[in-house]
């Protein structure tokens, strides 16, 4: 049985596959609910393995069968990204001796380049897992999208699935376990300007959203369990001269302590209330996506696994809450792990690029962890 070290060295020579399937998804287009390029893509990948289909949201899914019929391990990773706009426009990705740059390549184009690899480095090595591999590329899971395609997935898949590993580009070392509770919020002021008005007598929509951000930053938030709402986002006006008439603020809250994130959520829905009644505006607050904390704990087998196999490539771990995909994991009741497979920088921009050095040891972390699942079938095929 080969140990993680093993697999560096034995996933060396096979490395460029990853690389040649990054280069190719990352040419596509992938905003949420427009990655059928990418999907497209998979299916031809995916084409000699079992049960490959695509579901009314688009999600892709295919099985690597194992030796244990009744044992169930899903690899995930999202195939939207956020820095994509238009699905009939190729990117242009550049590869260097050791980087590949283009939108989206760390979140999440590497990470699915990895899903789709999978496959072909089992093949290659010569590796039958113990468990069927479940491998789904999930689609809609960004903006108000809110994890959709995942949503869908584990809702109307017929099999048990015993545990769960999500792939996100970044970074290296991470090991999530557990899920924050979140809030996103989309806050709206509107004002209403009567034709003519003067504009030193005109209402500011800036302004009274000003003063909605000024109460929403007096809430007491405890250090505690950790909470915390991060002003992500403000837009108003479009010229010098022009009071604006609109203006919109996203935010999002966080918390370890359930039901804090709901707390805060309806201390902001009154303050927007109190201010429209004080103010010549129309002050509205939408909820694109929810969160419940959760997760399974620091001791588990699983997440003891997976830092023995890290703590042997050399790897710090760095565990903490997530709140992305691996919270619809959570709420399946599924022991899972998010990790990441490299390094990045430029995060979030046109140019945002990944290191492939690293991501030799991305890899074998990936076979090293599915390893010591087989392992603990026993313990999570109950």
């Amino acid at each position: 049985m080969p140990s993680p070290t093993d697999f560096l060295e034995l996933l060396q020579a096979h490395q460029e596959l990853v690389l040649a399937n990054a280069l190719l998804l990352g040419e596509f287009p992938s905003p949420s609910g427009g990655e059928e390029d990418r999907i497209k893509f998979l299916a031809e990948r995916f084409s000699t393995l079992q049960d490959v289909s695509i579901d009314e949201q688009g999600n892709l899914q295919a099985i690597i069968p194992g030796k244990n019929p009744n044992f169930n391990v899903l690899i995930a990773a999202h195939a939207d990204t956020l820095l994509t706009n238009k699905a009939d426009q190729r990117l242009t990705i550049n590869v260097g001796p050791e980087s590949i740059t283009g939108p989206g390549m760390a979140d999440n184009t590497i990470g699915l380049a990895t899903l789709a690899t999978i496959p072909d480095l089992f093949e290659k090595l010569g590796i039958q897992p113990e468990a069927n591999i479940i491998l789904l590329a999930h689609t809609k899971s960004q903006n108000s999208h809110d994890l959709a395609g995942l949503r869908f997935f584990l809702e109307n898949f017929k099999r048990p699935i015993h545990a769960g590993l999500v792939l996100e580009g970044i970074t290296l070392g991470r090991l999530n376990h557990s899920c924050l509770g979140m809030v996103q919020a989309d806050v709206i002021c509107r004002v209403h300007q009567e034709p003519g008005t003067r504009w030193e007598a005109a209402e500011n929509a800036m302004i009274i959203m000003h003063r909605i951000i000024r109460r929403i930053l007096e809430i007491p938030i405890p250090q505690e369990p950790r909470t915390s709402v991060i002003l992500g986002s403000l837009r108003a006006g479009k010229t010098f001269n022009r009071p604006p008439e609109l203006a919109r603020l996203k935010l999002e809250i966080r918390s370890e302590e359930p039901g804090k994130a709901r707390e805060i959520r309806y201390q902001i829905s009154d303050i927007l209330d109190e201010i429209s009644s004080e103010t010549a505006s129309d002050c509205s607050i939408t909820f694109p996506a929810l969160r419940k904390p959760g997760g399974i704990p620091f001791n588990h087998p699983l997440v003891a696994a997976a830092r023995e196999v890290q703590e042997e490539l050399g790897l710090k771990t760095t565990t903490g809450p997530s709140y992305s995909d691996l919270s619809i994991l959570i709420e399946h009741e599924i022991p899972a792990l998010t990790i990441g497979l490299t390094t990045a920088t430029n995060l979030n921009e046109s140019d945002e690029t990944v290191a492939l050095p690293p991501l030799l040891t991305g890899l074998a972390q990936v076979f090293g962890i599915l390893q010591s699942v087989d392992t603990l079938e026993s313990i999570l095929a109950i």
